[in-house]
């Protein structure tokens, strides 16, 4: 069979198939619950983390993923779920994306409403100096020092969160 647009496909299915996969999935997701997507791929039709990481790629398939996943995420809100206070706080940040950008945004505008305060204080102490001593660039570069390690901690945060997936 001659694949228009290059090598066959090697990992995931046709259009079709992908799609009828995706309208599966998501009348299961329905049908069933789950508390994580891995229940439907890997116990239900066995596919290999591999096999779905691919499948959630192709943009044939992608709108049913996310739109599975939407469905899962909504029993992490569902107050009277039975899944555990602690899970729905842990995977709310997989599950709704526009939580995690307005999460991050609200830590980014944290860290640079503390690095200004910081920088205010170190340059009212460095006027209050005399002309003649030059200010030393410790703070500065402990502040620099600083801000790399709460983005760093923050990018460790975001992608321990997102291996959950």
């Amino acid at each position: 069979m001659v694949h228009p647009g290059g090598r066959p496909r090697t990992v995931s299915f046709s259009e079709e198939e992908m799609i009828a996969l995706g309208e599966e999935m998501v009348n299961w997701v329905k049908l069933n619950k789950p508390i994580h997507l891995s229940v439907w791929y890997t116990q239900e039709k066995d596919f290999t983390d591999e096999q779905w990481d691919t499948f959630r790629k192709c943009k044939e398939f992608f709108h049913y993923y996310t739109k599975a996943l939407k469905l899962v995420g909504y029993s992490y809100l569902d107050k009277d779920s039975a899944i555990d206070v602690r899970l729905k706080d842990r995977w709310q940040r997989v599950y709704f994306k526009d939580l995690v950008k307005s999460e991050n945004e609200d830590v980014d505008r944290k860290i640079e409403k503390e690095l200004e305060a910081k920088q205010k204080l170190i340059d009212y102490e460095h006027s209050r100096k005399t002309e003649d001593t030059k200010a030393p660039r410790d703070d500065i570069l402990t502040l620099e020092d600083e801000n790399m390690m709460l983005k760093a901690k923050l990018k460790a945060i975001e992608d321990k969160i997102n291996a959950g997936d």
